[in-house]
């Protein structure tokens, strides 16, 4: 059987697995049903917003569903279905146990990194954040360990110093889409034969809030610098300035990093310049301040703020 054969459930969220649908449908892959989570309030007056894959499979006229909880009503319209298999991509709930065992093929996740290494919620954004030269895509059946069900399909791609959340989730939706299918017609047809993971050797990451983005210049510029990187999109990195003993939230927007240079002997926050650059001193080395954002205020190019704020050059920016 092929998956063009299959009966198909799809169940994701994100604009990762938006993209992942997308695909699908521009094979000819036939879905018989779309499911996502509940539309989320957003924005300012809070109101409800549809996830991208609720927006996509409302526009290609899909047959669609939002469960709020994984049970036994959900199971039994999942059962009418009839499925053979069940394609998960970033859906953000885990799959209970008795789900698993209902659908022939199983459920099938795609998941942003080399496992066993990175499981859990971020593997993309840890990637970054801790400064691997490394990830990729794993093709997974589910089981009800977290993500440590076995491997049908592996493949890697390096991680550039420059690449941020985006880009690198771009990468990843290329491969997904360049393995998928065939990947899933070989499982179909028992040309793969899914193994285990080495449980000795996964790693985890973690569910990431809005704290997280907080600045701790006690730390490696590089650090510093890799965590922009991750939490690029969200919740961006921030930090709080120290004028006039009164702290202001700022958000880093577009940063970059050195080395230590002549300026390695002072104190640890301190905004100063250097030729044409302005910096903070860390730990080690200093972070590079390109294009900043004052709470209430728009984005702006340093050289602008510094226009506006000149007494920002001298003063310190706070963990």
């Amino acid at each position: 059987m092929k998956l063009k054969d299959a009966r198909v459930i799809f169940m994701g969220t994100s604009f990762f697995a938006k993209e992942i649908l997308n695909n699908l449908l521009t094979q000819k892959i036939k879905i018989d049903l779309v499911v996502t989570q509940p539309d989320k309030l957003a924005g300012r007056k809070k109101e409800p917003q549809p996830s991208a894959v609720k927006i996509l499979a409302k526009k290609e006229k899909l047959k669609l569903t939002q469960f709020k909880k994984l049970n036994q009503k959900t199971l039994d319209k999942i059962k009418k279905i009839k499925p053979n298999l069940v394609i998960v991509a970033s859906y953000g709930m885990i799959i209970p146990a008795d789900f698993i065992e209902k659908v022939p093929y199983g459920f099938i996740n795609i998941h942003t990194s080399l496992l066993p290494k990175l499981r859990g919620a971020s593997p993309i954004q840890t990637a970054l954040s801790q400064g691997l030269k490394k990830t990729g895509v794993t093709i997974m059946k589910i089981n009800p360990k977290l993500d440590a069900g076995d491997i049908i399909n592996q493949e890697e791609t390096s991680i550039n110093p420059n690449d941020t959340q985006p880009t690198l989730e771009r990468k990843l939706i290329k491969i997904t889409n360049k393995i998928l299918v065939k990947t899933l017609d070989s499982y179909l047809n028992k040309k793969i034969t899914p193994q285990p993971q080495n449980n000795s050797q996964a790693t985890f990451t973690k569910i990431i809030k809005k704290k997280d983005g907080q600045i701790n210049w006690n730390s490696q510029a590089e650090n510093i610098y890799n965590k922009f990187r991750a939490y690029y999109q969200w919740p961006q990195i921030y930090t709080f300035w120290n004028r006039n003993k009164n702290l202001t939230k700022i958000t880093l927007t577009e940063i970059d990093w050195q080395k230590e240079n002549a300026f390695e002997n002072k104190k640890i926050g301190k905004i100063y310049k250097d030729k044409n650059k302005i910096l903070v001193k860390t730990k080690t080395g200093s972070v590079v301040l390109k294009k900043i954002k004052m709470e209430g205020k728009r984005e702006t190019p340093i050289e602008n703020f510094l226009n506006g704020y000149p007494d920002l050059l001298g003063s310190y920016f706070q963990s």
